[in-house]
């Protein structure tokens, strides 16, 4: 275990510390889609179907329930029954502690993502503001048609929705805005 000082810079504490919780309990890598939102679900009616294996790695198994329970259970109780479709069994507290950190981490991901679309379809763009609509609002300017999906200020505006999230631990927006 990695010990810190007492004056070591509060960020390097925090790394420490993050790391050390993550890793308590670790289980290994696996095989891993790396994103698994619902445009990249498929159903037949008789199978379900994962596509576009681009970002396909080994990778921490929470890592796919993250991205799955944030873009599709969008309840606890929807939660807890992925979790235990899962798993086979109900979580114990030291992996919905891991998967808390990896949440958080997924959250931080994708507010790369969406915010580097963004930034890549506008370069010219500077927004120091981190002000977010609330889930509702931002439903409602796609339902309304003020925000189109897959334009770069609808991906702009879930990505600093994303990073929110990531911040203050609130409900992460979902990906159905995103494309």
């Amino acid at each position: 275990m990695q010990r810190v000082n007492d004056r070591a810079h509060p960020a390097i504490v925090l790394r420490v510390l993050l790391r050390q919780a993550y890793d308590a309990g670790s289980i290994g890598r696996v095989a891993s889609h790396n994103d698994p939102v619902p445009n990249n679900i498929l159903f037949d009616g008789e199978r379900l179907w994962l596509i576009d294996w681009e970002s396909a790695y080994c990778n921490d198994p929470l890592v796919d329930v993250a991205v799955m329970l944030d873009g599709m259970a969008r309840s606890p109780e929807l939660e807890d029954v992925l979790l235990n479709a899962w798993l086979g069994r109900a979580p114990d507290e030291p992996l919905r502690a891991r998967l808390r950190i990896v949440r958080a981490l997924t959250r931080l991901y994708y507010a790369g993502v969406f915010l580097s679309a963004s930034a890549a379809a506008s370069p010219a763009r500077r927004d120091s503001d981190l002000s977010v609509p609330d889930l509702g609002d931002f439903e409602q300017a796609i339902n309304e048609g003020r925000l189109k999906p897959g334009m770069p200020e609808t991906k702009h505006i879930l990505g600093k929705m994303f990073l929110a999230s990531f911040l203050s631990g609130t409900t992460a927006p979902g990906f159905d805005a995103a494309v």
